[in-house]
Parts: structure tokens; C-alpha cells; sequence
């Protein structure tokens, strides 16, 4: 029997990435470690925000995050992850059903926020759409470096022209707007589409498009 796509893909997810659990309640980490490990998911555990700052992995994964601990709290190290771009996406967990932060939590972009004990179904649930959705922000962030190298590739001169032509200025449009040779602009454009690895305007026009989209995406989070 064929495994469905999104069962292959969870597979793949369990063998690559990385569940972190950041409360100051060692039995709740005991606990969630070895539920987790139960379903095949690498773990693992902090008892402090400073603790989990000090040893972030590049590995993609999901926070499982207590809102209430001494000295940082989770909304706290919320904040420092956004401003460090830091784009794990966050699972609050919370003993005390408090409603505001909760509210502070979800427009500050976390995933969701589950009342301890949190349903295990629902808890598991969470994990896989985060891991997923951490996975597919890495496969974004990959795709925008790798074309962001590639302009980075073109002189100055050539990112005019690749704008330009782009937007959809012909070849003598862009040679009267920057003062050069027809020429000039043809051996820039035979050169813009070799670095760029597109074949005609219309291909680098998409380029630039996927680039903006890419890079707003990333931005949401």
C-alpha cells in the first residue's frame, strides 16, 4: 500500500527535526519528553528561556513554551525570537488559563496556546502542524537566499537593467533611460539572463516576482 504524501513527508520530518520543551517544571518535561519520544519525535528540554537562547539549532522543529517561569517568561522570549528573526514556530502551554496572554501570545504570531494538561491528541495535532509549517519557512528561506545570491551576482549596472527590462521597458527604452548604447543593453541582458539562469523578459520578470514573494512570506511569521 502506497504511504499517503503526507505521511511520507511526516516521516521525514521525525527523522529531521527537533521538538524543543522550555518549562521550569522538570516533571512536566519528563513527562512531555517521554510522551513525545512515544510518538518517535527527537526532544529536547530546558528549564529556562536563557537556557533554550544559549543552545539554538538550526535543525527544524516547533517550541513547546510555558508561559509562567522564573526570570524570562514565554512571552518574553517570544519577543527576543522575533527580534533575533528567530522563526521556530512556538506552542504555549499555560496552567493558569490566562486569557490576555494568550491574546498576546497569538498576535505576536504563535502557533497556539494549550491549558495544561494539554489534550494529547490535540497536542500532537499542534506539533505536526508546526514542524511542518517550521519545514516549509526553511525551504522558503533556502529558495530566497539562493536567488538573493544570484542578483547579488550582477553589478550595479546590470541590476538597473534587469529592473528595467523586468518591468517591461524595451531594449531602446532602457538605453535612453540610462544614457548607454543599445548595445550596451543588449550584452547587459545576454548577461543578466546567464547569471540569473532565465531565458527571456518574461522569466526574469517571474524571477523577481518569486523573489518578492518569497521574502514576504517570510516576513508573515
Amino acid at each position: 500500500m502506497v504511504m499517503p504524501e503526507r505521511s511520507r513527508l511526516l516521516e521525514r520530518l521525525r527523522e529531521k527535526a527537533l521538538v524543543r520543551v522550555v518549562d521550569d517544571d522538570p516533571t512536566v518535561l519528563v513527562a512531555l519528553r517521554a510522551f513525545l519520544e512515544m510518538d518517535d519525535w527527537r526532544v529536547k528540554t530546558y528549564q529556562s528561556a536563557e537556557a533554550f537562547l544559549a543552545d539554538l539549532s538550526p535543525l527544524p522543529g516547533c517550541l513547546i513554551l510555558d508561559v509562567r517561569m522564573p526570570g524570562m517568561i514565554g512571552i518574553e522570549l517570544q519577543k527576543v525570537m522575533k527580534e533575533r528573526a528567530i522563526r521556530t514556530p512556538i506552542i504555549f502551554l499555560s496552567a493558569h488559563g490566562d486569557i490576555k496572554l494568550a491574546v498576546q501570545a497569538m498576535r505576536s504570531g504563535a502557533m497556539t496556546f494549550l491549558e495544561k494538561p494539554p489534550n494529547p491528541e490535540k497536542l500532537l495535532a499542534c506539533i505536526e502542524e508546526a514542524v511542518q509549517l517550521d519545514w516549509e519557512q526553511n525551504r522558503r528561506s533556502s529558495d530566497l537566499e539562493r536567488l538573493q545570491r544570484q542578483f547579488h551576482e550582477l553589478t550595479g549596472a546590470e541590476r538597473q537593467v534587469a529592473q528595467m527590462v523586468a518591468k517591461g521597458l524595451s531594449n531602446p527604452q532602457v538605453a535612453c533611460a540610462l544614457g548607454v548604447s543599445e548595445t550596451t543593453v543588449r550584452t547587459q541582458r545576454s548577461t543578466i539572463y546567464a547569471k540569473l539562469g532565465v531565458q527571456n523578459a518574461v522569466e526574469l520578470a517571474d524571477f523577481f516576482f518569486e523573489m518578492e514573494r518569497l521574502q514576504e512570506s517570510l516576513e508573515e511569521r
